[in-house]
């Protein structure tokens, strides 16, 4: 199935997101689990005003807390 150009981008800021988690972890900055639980914290926040924008960083929660690994 192919993705529109949306998903596409939607998809790899998500990866981005997961990478930067995964740096800040190696760094002992933030576990990627506990960004991944900070990023559903600012997602709900954020989808209190804007809907749209709450569900994207909810869906990249979810790929920090999949790609997570533990």
């Amino acid at each position: 199935m192919d993705l529109s150009p949306e998903d596409q981008l939607a998809g790899a800021n998500g990866k981005l997101v997961l990478f930067l988690a995964s740096l800040l972890q190696r760094a002992n900055v933030v576990s990627v689990a506990e960004f991944g639980e900070l990023l559903d914290v600012f997602a709900l926040s954020v989808g209190e005003t804007d809907p749209a924008e709450g569900r994207i960083l909810a869906q990249w929660a979810a790929a920090t807390r999949a790609g997570d690994g533990s």
